[in-house]
């Protein structure tokens, strides 16, 4: 992972991600941003953060996905994001 973001954290504390993928979802016409700050479960996976990507006089703003079907929408599509890096790394 080489591209990396700089996240403002609710304490005001500006923190740096790794930015794993970036895609949109056509049925919202939203963007999306699949991100890690490196840090492990207690199964030594790496944890990851999903976001919507918002532009605003360029500058970006992640929100929260707060609505379940659209949840549930980026879900497959990560799914799917994955399965093919999988198959590309065989």
């Amino acid at each position: 992972m080489n591209k990396k973001i700089e996240i403002t954290n609710s304490l005001g504390q500006k923190v740096d991600a790794d930015i794993i993928t970036v895609f949109k979802v056509n049925s919202t016409d939203k963007d999306y941003i699949v991100y890690t700050f490196n840090e492990k479960d207690d199964n030594n996976n790496y944890k990851t953060y999903t976001s919507r990507l918002r532009e605003t006089n360029g500058q970006y703003f992640l929100d929260a996905i707060t609505d379940d079907n659209e949840w549930q929408e980026v879900k497959n599509i990560i799914v799917k994001i994955a399965d093919n890096q999988e198959e590309n790394h065989e």
